[in-house]
């Protein structure tokens, strides 16, 4: 009888865990849904890495321009994560997106990684299929079962960062300090040193996404992010130069594909507008958010 009894508290117990774990995890991705604006069809979709996260404002580009915006970047996310996001994306809405922005930067065609285990950024939306798959191939079995059977393992402290500011409906970059000399220093110092590779593996992934958006009768904004000339310039001049050609190019073959470059001499020289060579502060991404809301506006 007392096992019966204690078989039943347990079980109980099981049922509450499990419970709250369920309504938590709605609660987490409901913010986060509000932080990417991902509760309506969208006009226009913003894709990124953390340079697009510092960037732009995705709250002020809807009233600069009038339109419904959403904004799916995450840091560190190489091309085949781009894929795997926005193939996401349109697994939600398969129709409706006029526009898509998409941030195209030096390391987007390399081998170079600048984060690892970036498909744990995508725990929060494994129950869709598509992510689901994407971190089935990428995680281990015991790391992909855990966190599918205890959802709110899903969202760790940088995703409830992104929670917080999407309940708060708070988009405005919180970096306020701005590039110091020592740091531009050390870039002047690595002049001309990158090379910028255009692995074909990487652009065959690229152009898969891209041939993703146009069936969806998409347009495509390719958005090269500006970085401070500093850091700009220890890419070798050639390699950067083949990199915009290419990107040119291939923006050239398609009358819904347009490619700009945000490289321009009134950003990229005031070290007012940078936190570290390769991220806008606050001041710099009211500027970048201006242009890219006119930009939207006027084509």
């Amino acid at each position: 009888m007392r096992s019966i009894v204690f078989f039943k508290k347990c079980a109980s117990l099981v049922i509450l865990f499990f419970l709250f774990d369920f309504i938590i995890s709605i609660l987490l991705i409901t913010g986060l849904n509000k932080y990417h604006g991902f509760e309506h069809n969208p006009e226009v979709l913003i894709n990124g890495s953390s340079m697009t996260m510092s960037g732009f404002n995705r709250k002020d580009i809807e009233n600069n321009t009038g339109m419904h915006i959403s904004a799916y970047a995450l840091e560190g996310v190489s091309v085949n994560d781009r894929f795997a996001m926005i193939n996401h994306f349109f697994h939600m809405y398969p129709n409706g997106l006029k526009t898509l922005v998409y941030e195209v930067n030096p390391v987007l065609f390399s081998n170079k990684k600048t984060s690892e285990n970036t498909y744990t950024l995508f725990y929060p939306y494994m129950d869709d299929s598509s992510i689901n798959e994407y971190i089935f191939e990428n995680a281990n079995i015991r790391e992909y079962f855990i966190n599918k059977i205890i959802r709110t393992k899903r969202f760790d402290p940088h995703t409830n960062r992104l929670i917080m500011m999407g309940y708060l409906n708070k988009f405005e970059n919180l970096k306020n300090n701005t590039l110091d000399s020592s740091r531009i220093l050390q870039m002047i110092h690595k002049k001309d040193q990158v090379e910028i590779t255009l692995e074909q593996y990487n652009i065959e992934i690229f152009e898969k996404t891209m041939h993703l958006i146009l069936s969806h009768n998409a347009s495509i904004i390719l958005v090269m992010m500006p970085m401070h000339i500093s850091k700009l310039e220890t890419f070798k001049k050639e390699s950067y130069e083949n990199l915009c050609n290419y990107l040119e190019h291939y923006s050239s073959l398609s009358d819904n594909i347009k490619f700009l470059d945000l490289n321009q001499d009134s950003l990229i020289f005031n070290p007012h507008y940078f936190s570290d060579p390769l991220h806008f502060n606050v001041y710099g991404q009211r500027k970048i958010t201006e242009l890219i809301s006119s930009y939207l506006v006027e084509n």
